[in-house]
């Protein structure tokens, strides 16, 4: 004869704390052997016993047997929560790397205030070296050029394409080259970030979509069960 099981799957002798305890034996074992008939939303009731603590004496426990109303989609949950090994967000690696995200904003946060006072070019322009001639030599010069006229003149009324920073040992030229550089690590930064927060909006929207999912068949087996009738 085939050993008997539950039809929703539970463990009876964990479900009813009697270990050892049989399908067969179980008090809910007619009610669960017609569980496949059954609707998803149809619902049935339940016996199964708890241990809950003593008020007099929180080490002491009690156990009580309480009826319980479920669908065999809750049914599922609670069997697949009770033996199905359940992971959690944390179990599943999930929260280390938003607490390691925050971390490094908080650290990228403090190393950007270090930029405050410095100079940092703008985008689209370099800083190109020229030649002079003069009647006793030939000698190297560097300016800061833009594609557009975006730097305020010296002596001009209009912006110009060009700043002149003599040459390449001169703090102008040495700052500049400091400025292009700062506004390159900028840039990778920004790079960067928006890459991480494309990859935090599909994160964000992977879990909406799971939530979503999940609104039909949400449940707490502790607490959302409705409890009809509780006999000691």
């Amino acid at each position: 004869m085939p050993r008997k099981t539950c039809g929703f799957g539970f463990s009876c002798a964990a479900m009813m704390l009697q270990p050892g305890l049989e399908p067969q034996n179980c008090p809910n074992f007619k009610t669960c052997g017609g569980a496949t008939q059954l609707t998803p939303e149809e619902e049935v009731e339940l016996i199964r016993v708890r241990e809950i603590r003593w008020q007099q004496a929180q080490e002491e426990f009690r156990r009580i047997q309480e009826r319980i109303r479920v669908t065999r989609h809750r049914a599922a949950i609670m069997m697949l929560m009770a033996r199905g090994c359940p992971q959690t967000p944390e179990s599943l690696g999930v929260i280390q790397p938003i607490a390691a995200i925050e971390t490094h904003l908080e650290a990228l946060r403090s190393h950007l205030e270090q930029f405050s006072g410095k100079y940092v070019a703008p985008e689209a322009c370099e800083i190109h070296e020229y030649s002079v001639k003069r009647p006793y030599g030939k000698y190297g010069y560097n300016k800061l050029t833009a594609e557009t006229a975006i730097f305020e003149p010296s002596e001009k009324d209009t912006k110009v394409r060009v700043i002149h920073l003599s040459h390449a040992d001169d703090p102008r030229c040495l700052e500049g080259q400091r400025g292009v550089d700062r506004r390159n690590h900028l840039t990778q930064i920004r790079t960067q970030l928006r890459l991480a927060e494309a990859a935090l909006r599909q994160a964000a929207l992977l879990a909406e979509a799971a939530i979503g999912a999940d609104k039909v068949l949400a449940i707490d087996t502790e607490e959302q069960l409705e409890l009809f009738s509780l006999t000691s």
